[in-house]
């Protein structure tokens, strides 16, 4: 590894350290990791092009690196690969602070007539789709997650019918920003700042994901929403998308994916079902508190 470096990137690192196929060495006390692209080849000019603006605009993300041969993508050992120069504490936390400070980052506006264009709820129907197939064709290894899935189901339909219905109820503008697949409690500053993981999506979809891991770990989601409200401006519109997305179990799926591919045991999802009520009376405070239309299954 040190010779490809050396070679392709004319750095010269003292030892390289290898985590998890991540490959993390310094160079004049500039931090570096060399990691596996895995995303589609065709979206890596747009990621270069974010990258690039972000850090036009002083943002820490973490910079993609040319080779000498002016490409961003390396071929080792028959994989694709990215280096990037690290500009962060990478092994920090994140918290509620830091999530948004990247959304003051980025403050890109959709119309509202455009909503149904977001693939929202599309990927969700499709989400619910997998799953009911799945479960049709596993009853049998999977007895408990059957005998639950009906209410998660139910909980994924009322996030989309509730996103469907108030769209058109609110004025305003739907806020688009930098954003991740999933951030939550055990995420750190390198997650955060990994341009390899950034995708473009409404703002509120990291706040939504990190307020629904930190409450079925167990954490004040209560303390933690007064400090969003306090410190950063949504219109009753992109309150809305918040609620959607806080109703919708990613949480369960991402469970039962894991449980799919053996990486945990089924029993696991125990623990998700025993708080979902609690989680229900969160939500409904969300709603109160915003001021929102209400969803009468949960109305307190």
């Amino acid at each position: 590894m040190i010779d490809f470096i050396n070679y392709y990137f004319d750095l010269y690192p003292a030892n390289i350290e290898n985590i998890d196929d991540r490959y993390i060495f310094e160079v004049n006390l500039e931090k570096y990791c060399f990691m596996p692209y895995n995303r589609d080849i065709e979206e890596l000019n747009e990621l270069i092009k974010i990258n690039k603006q972000m850090i036009y605009n002083g943002s820490l993300v973490h910079e993609i690196i040319f080779n000498k041969f002016n490409s961003a993508l390396n071929n080792y050992n028959n994989k694709y690969y990215i280096l990037l120069r690290i500009y962060v504490n990478a092994n920090k936390k994140v918290d509620i602070k830091d999530i948004l400070c990247l959304l003051n980052e980025t403050n890109i506006v959709l119309n509202k007539d455009e909503i149904y264009k977001s693939n929202w709820i599309k990927l969700w129907e499709n989400k619910i789709d997998y799953f009911e197939y799945q479960m049709l064709h596993m009853i049998k290894k999977y007895p408990t997650i059957y005998s639950i899935m009906d209410y998660y189901i139910g909980l994924g339909e009322n996030a989309i019918s509730y996103m469907k219905s108030v769209v058109p109820n609110y004025n305003g503008n739907l806020l688009l920003g930098i954003t991740h697949r999933r951030i939550g409690i055990n995420s750190t500053l390198f997650d955060l700042y990994n341009p390899l993981e950034l995708i473009i999506d409404f703002k509120v979809r990291d706040l939504g994901e990190y307020l629904k891991d930190a409450y079925f770990n167990n954490i004040n989601v209560y303390n933690i929403l007064e400090f969003i409200l306090k410190e950063y401006y949504f219109d009753k519109l992109n309150l809305a998308l918040l609620v959607s997305r806080l109703l919708f179990p990613t949480y369960f799926f991402d469970i039962f994916d894991n449980i799919v591919s053996e990486k945990i045991e089924e029993k696991e999802i125990i623990s998700i079902t025993k708080k979902s009520s609690g989680f229900e009376d969160f939500v409904c405070n969300v709603i109160k508190r915003c001021n929102l239309q209400t969803i009468g299954w949960i109305a307190h």
